[in-house]
């Protein structure tokens, strides 16, 4: 092989350490922005947060409130356990409907609230409090009852058995068998302890699955409730029926008639046997808007919530010792770390310019939902954006990647505003996140007794201007986890 030298001359695009520096920025969320900010300001002398600016635990004048708006300029480019017990994970064959009961049956909704908040946190702060842990709330309750230092043992040993959904994954017999055999445990100890803890609040824990739950709601009924005896039967005998709404079976087997079925089955619908729900978190997760939407001379714009917005500046101190005599090792390493300074600071106030920009875009094109919600969305991609702002359709993406948008219509994560367009009459488009909405108002004013199908709902949507397949609406459905008609169907 022949050895040569050629000269090629080509076009590289490098970016400079100020623009990765920016970019790093951007792309952080308001959490990891604090601890980038911490960082820097615990490694470099020359960093500080402006005297009248808010530091990280402080509330700062809520900028917010002002009337005045401006475009900024865009930029370039638990506990230790006493006895260790094994712990059995056999699952029933009924246990496998406890994922989709919620969904058959009684379809969740999330609130929104922060009324949980601490009263010194900052008001734009969106916070989801979490509670004790199920085994010291169970635990507790065990402790102020009379038992003997032998069965307090045992129920110890039941609840780190019990399961983040407050089931009980190991039988009596196998509990009994793993104690020490000179503590002379019995079966029959263990299921009188076990009896013991089904009463304790909440209601329902230490049942063996989904239908051992409700029959336990069902017990704590008057014996003389309209519909107890068969929906006690529906639950232990025909629960498979009930998951898969197949109500026409469940009438011809039970020899019941519409009312008694309707009764018995409201019975069942008032249950709710996610018992620990309230137990399931024990962080506390914070949201903190980035950007705040408010109304100004009839028009929605937006603005930076100063919540969220940090002002660092340069030490004085040590920029002052520059002009004195120190040596040079003391010069270079004041030099290194007021370049770093400037270069971080200047990457923080691009961060907070391109989210204004970015989320002013976003609010203007999106004017109608802020009116009348998510029906009157537009459809956006971040291309649009990109192209507006003359900025890359990546740096779209870093600035709405974990941001969130603070309205009166709630807190939103700033991609909820892009969606795919879908054709409508005389050429118009239609945005996704309109038509999902659309479809759920549809389905939410149906009568129980006669649900919209997929394909009446697509004729629905046309007379309103929308042309929208019925695999289409099949699959916005679905991800809405909203079920089919022949399972939405009531008897009322």
């Amino acid at each position: 092989m022949k050895q040569s030298l050629n000269l090629k001359v080509s076009q590289q695009l490098s970016l400079t350490p100020q623009l990765k520096q920016s970019l790093k920025l951007l792309q952080l969320s308001g959490i990891d922005l604090e601890q980038e900010i911490q960082q820097a300001l615990d490694a470099n002398p020359m960093l500080e947060y402006e005297e009248d600016a808010p530091g990280p635990d402080e509330k700062p004048i809520d900028l917010a409130e002002t009337e005045t708006y401006q475009i900024p300029q865009p930029i370039a480019e638990s506990a230790d356990p006493s006895v260790e017990i094994e712990r059995i994970d056999n699952l029933a064959p009924e246990q496998d409907l406890a994922a989709s009961w919620q969904e058959s049956f009684e379809p969740s909704r999330v609130a929104n609230s922060n009324s949980g908040a601490g009263n010194d946190l900052p008001e734009n702060v969106q916070v989801t409090s979490g509670a004790e842990s199920l085994f010291d709330h169970l635990n507790w309750q065990i402790r102020m009852t009379n038992l003997s230092d032998k069965d307090q043992l045992i129920c110890r040993s039941l609840l780190r058995s019990i399961d983040e959904e407050g089931y009980l994954r190991i039988d009596p017999a196998e509990m009994a068998a793993l104690f020490d055999e000179q503590l002379e445990v019995e079966e029959s100890e263990v299921r009188a302890m076990l009896s013991l803890i089904k009463t304790l609040d909440p209601i329902g824990v230490g049942a063996r699955d989904l239908s051992d739950r409700l029959l336990i709601f069902l017990s704590q009924l008057d014996t003389d409730t309209a519909g107890l005896d068969h929906a006690k039967l529906i639950i232990s005998e025909h629960l498979d029926l009930l998951a898969n709404h197949n109500l026409a079976q469940l009438k011809k087997i039970l020899e019941l008639d519409d009312q008694q079925l309707t009764a018995s089955l409201e019975l069942i619908m008032q249950l709710n046997p996610r018992v620990t729900s309230e137990f399931k978190s024990t962080v506390e997760d914070y949201i903190i808007p980035d950007v705040l939407v408010k109304k100004v001379a009839n028009r929605w714009v937006a603005a930076i919530n100063p919540d969220n917005q940090h002002k660092l500046r340069v030490n004085e101190t040590y920029s002052r010792m520059l002009k004195s005599n120190i040596d040079k090792q003391g010069s270079e390493f004041i030099h290194q770390n007021l370049q770093q300074a400037k270069t971080f600071i200047k990457g923080l106030m691009s961060r907070y310019d391109t989210l204004h920009l970015v989320g002013q875009a976003i609010v203007e094109r999106q004017q109608a939902f802020f009116d009348n919600g998510p029906e009157s969305m537009q459809p956006m991609v971040l291309q649009d954006v990109a192209q507006e702002l003359n900025l890359h359709e990546s740096t779209i993406s870093r600035a709405t990647a974990g941001k969130y948008l603070q309205s009166p219509r709630g807190v939103y994560e700033l991609k909820y505003f892009f969606s795919s367009a879908l054709n409508s009459v005389e050429g118009a488009t239609s945005s996704s996140i309109a038509i999902r909405s659309l479809i759920k108002k549809m389905i939410d004013s149906e009568p129980g007794a006669k649900p919209l199908s997929d394909s009446k709902i697509a004729q629905e949507l046309e007379k309103l201007g929308h042309i929208v397949a019925r695999r289409t609406v099949a699959k916005y459905r679905e991800s809405m986890h909203i079920a089919s008609s022949s399972q939405r169907k009531s008897l009322v």
